[in-house]
């Protein structure tokens, strides 16, 4: 069987197709020389390349992809349906590393470390009697989605002493309780918070959830946190008012498009905080990632599918 890896990833998984005597061909992210020989190809282990109708017709071997980590907005769910290809997901091996990631950005936020950081290489010591950071005890954050991730932001949040609110839409919590707060409607509350987390997921037939009228919502100095999908947030609007609000802070790890566009004016901002896609890269996860997506290839061509890792289960009815 012939195994296309689009994207680099760690060699725990190749190593384990390879022990099973699969023939792995990788291609680095933004490689296109694997466009040249897609037919010859069983199964697909991919990143953040687009897979729609137009890799498919070239795909025409394809029986199998298997999703480096969680989300799956690149992918085109009706054309994988309509081959019948099944599309896997690693589950839950992500959620610690970007949920630690999302107390990062908070805390980089509001201990000004980047900010400081910055100054005091340019000898600006005395920015300390700027008197710009603030403490976490007490602050209210509303975590927007309250899957695996969000559960975890909340439980990190829940340590430092803040005030949590939740929303989704998709959770029934007469039947799920929960010890916070939630919050039923969006738009009536965003003025009280101080921090809002942003852990809910995205398809392409919806429109961004932050826009101007979000955000015009929002308290000056509230700060938001995206460690979601760029997607969900409206870029052109989020930048004016980044711009015409100093008080107020974005950190983001995702943006639209990625990477972001190499005159972006986000990067002339003090007020956010940007890292690369990363939360979920740190060593212990992407060796899970990259173990689990070649498992879910060798368990299908084994006949050993995991039904809770498989997104289009109706194809298999």
């Amino acid at each position: 069987m012939n195994i296309l890896v689009l994207g680099t990833v760690h060699q725990s998984g190749i190593k384990y197709l390879l022990n099973k005597s699969y023939k792995v061909y990788e291609f680095e992210d933004q490689n296109l020389n694997y466009k040249e020989n897609l037919g010859i190809y069983d199964g697909l282990i991919v990143k953040m390349n687009k897979i729609d109708s137009e890799f498919l017709k070239q795909a025409k071997n394809l029986k199998v992809i298997a999703r480096h980590g969680v989300g799956y907005n690149n992918i085109d769910i009706s054309a994988i349906n309509e081959k019948k290809i099944p599309l896997f997901i690693t589950g839950d091996v992500n959620s610690t590393s970007v949920a630690e990631h999302t107390l990062g950005l908070i805390l980089d936020i509001t201990k000004k470390i980047s900010l400081y950081d910055r100054n005091v290489r340019k000898n600006n010591f005395v920015i300390r009697n700027s008197f710009k950071s603030r403490d976490l005890e007490n602050k209210k954050i509303l975590i927007c989605g309250f899957g695996r991730i969000g559960k975890k932001v909340s439980q990190f949040c829940k340590a430092f002493s803040m005030n949590i609110s939740i929303y989704d839409k998709y959770l029934d919590f007469s039947k799920n309780p929960t010890e916070f707060n939630v919050v039923d409607n969006l738009e009536g509350s965003l003025s009280e918070f101080d921090f809002i987390s942003i852990h809910i997921p995205f398809n392409n037939s919806e429109k961004a959830l932050i826009d101007k009228n979000f955000l015009n919502n929002l308290k000056d100095t509230c700060s938001i946190i995206n460690t979601s999908r760029g997607d969900l947030v409206n870029e052109s609007d989020m930048l004016i008012h980044l711009q015409n609000n100093k008080n107020f802070y974005y950190g983001t790890d995702v943006f639209n498009p990625e990477p972001p566009l190499e005159n972006s004016e986000l990067f002339k901002l003090d007020n956010i905080v940007m890292t690369p896609h990363s939360a979920a890269y740190t060593s212990e996860c992407v060796d899970k990632m990259s173990l689990y997506s070649a498992i879910n290839i060798d368990n299908f061509f084994n006949k050993k599918i995991d039904s809770s890792l498989l997104i289009n289960k109706e194809i298999y009815n």
